[in-house]
């Protein structure tokens, strides 16, 4: 169990810095710095290294086999990872794509779109802290689990109205599209985050 935790650790650790080379891509379009490829390579090594530990994970669970109580539950949550990690990739590849092609973000949106890419890190911060704390304190485990729904909401809120101003911006239609798209990762990638703290609730509990 502890060492099905420590695997857990490391992977919830893992979706955190890929989520910063987001928040660097972002920050790279914005100021038109011309060097998101370099980021987009290191989320597919940080890929790698999580695809290598839920390889781990899976082989630790059929080892275990049904002596584990939770054990469909960390299949579940190892499959969740797994999904944060896509839309993870799936933001920083539309980024990167846009700068590529030398699609410039008008202000507003760019503002827009970071202050929905804090929100979905905050989340990941909140998923890594409620993963760090459950194998010494599901009590403060299941309270960083209820941040994450507050979070979500607050998203869920948000990207709406952030949608439309994007759709009524004065961009380009392409880049109306992509920049629309990348609203909608981010707000499934926080979805996808919820989802993982309920499975940390339950073993929690």
């Amino acid at each position: 169990m502890r060492n099905l935790l420590m695997l857990c650790q490391d992977n919830a650790r893992l979706i955190v810095e890929a989520f910063r080379k987001i928040l660097a891509i972002t920050d790279a379009l914005v100021k038109k710095e011309g060097n998101a490829a370099g980021y987009t390579d290191d989320i597919q090594s940080i890929m790698k290294e999580s695809s290598d530990i839920k390889a781990t994970l899976i082989r630790e669970l059929h080892e275990i086999g049904g002596v584990l109580i939770n054990r469909e539950d960390f299949f579940r949550l190892i499959s969740t990872f797994g999904d944060i990690m896509d839309h993870i990739n799936s933001v920083g590849q539309r980024l990167y794509e846009m700068e590529k092609r030398g699609w410039e973000i008008p202000e507003n949106s760019a503002e827009q779109v970071t202050e929905v890419a804090d929100l979905a890190f905050d989340s990941l911060i909140k998923l890594r802290e409620a993963m760090m704390s459950l194998g010494f304190n599901s009590e403060k485990s299941i309270g960083f689990t209820n941040e994450i729904d507050e979070l979500e909401r607050k998203v869920d809120t948000i990207h709406v109205k952030v949608e439309m101003d994007i759709i009524a911006s004065d961009a380009p239609f392409p880049t109306i599209i992509m920049l629309k798209d990348t609203v909608n990762q981010m707000e499934e990638l926080v979805d996808t985050v919820r989802d993982a703290s309920d499975l940390i609730r339950i073993i929690a509990l």
